[in-house]
């Protein structure tokens, strides 16, 4: 296998972000995030204070991480929906952990830009399963400002297939690997990391 860094497709202010997504979650989780950052009077809202209403029908699609120290990026919290089409339950675990060796180093450092800078990202990623089903990830994540010691930042993520999928009852099925295919970064009003680069499949 062949790897090859990827420059962002997009720069776009939060604003205008509308018509780049794809998926009814991530509409649901940007309609949710611009009041939330309404109502905080900032650019970056902190997790405890948010109203849980205006994003309910991306909660399935969800998943929220913690991110830090520097090697950590831990789920906190992860939908139903996500749990199902993954095969397992990450809640708890290092998302470094599932990433490939070699590009360890570059998901770091997209984790970490959200939050240090703060910004946010829209990305397809294509996803292969253990069924031999593929399917198109639209992952979308916005920072939350941290509220507990040792964490420097939350990111909020709705993460939905943009294609139809259904559960399939098949035991054993597992997300086996991604890649991402385009990235879109978010300026939330603190610019953007314009140097970042995916490695990918070539």
């Amino acid at each position: 296998m062949s790897w090859t860094e990827k420059p962002p497709a997009a720069i776009v202010a939060f604003a205008d972000m509308r018509d780049l997504l794809r998926t009814q979650a991530a509409k649901a989780l940007w309609e949710g995030y611009g009041r939330w950052r309404h109502a905080a009077g900032t650019g970056v809202p902190a997790k405890a204070a948010l109203d849980l209403a205006p994003v309910a029908a991306m909660l399935g699609d969800a998943a929220l991480v913690a991110i830090g120290p520097r090697e950590r990026c831990v789920y906190r919290v992860v939908g139903e929906n996500l749990k199902d089409r993954i095969g397992f339950d990450p809640t708890g675990k290092n998302y470094y952990d599932f990433v490939p060796e070699i590009r360890r180093a570059y998901a770091r450092r997209a984790m970490n830009m959200v939050v240090d800078r703060p910004m946010g990202f829209r990305a397809d990623i294509e996803q292969v399963y253990s069924s031999g089903e593929a399917l198109t990830i639209e992952s979308f994540g916005l920072p939350l400002a941290a509220d507990e010691p040792g964490i420097d930042g939350f990111i909020l993520f709705s993460d939905a297939a943009q294609t139809r999928w259904q559960r399939r009852e098949e035991p054993g099925r597992r997300l086996l690997g991604a890649n991402v295919v385009r990235r879109d970064l978010i300026d939330l009003g603190f610019g953007v990391d314009r140097d970042f680069r995916d490695l990918v499949e070539a």
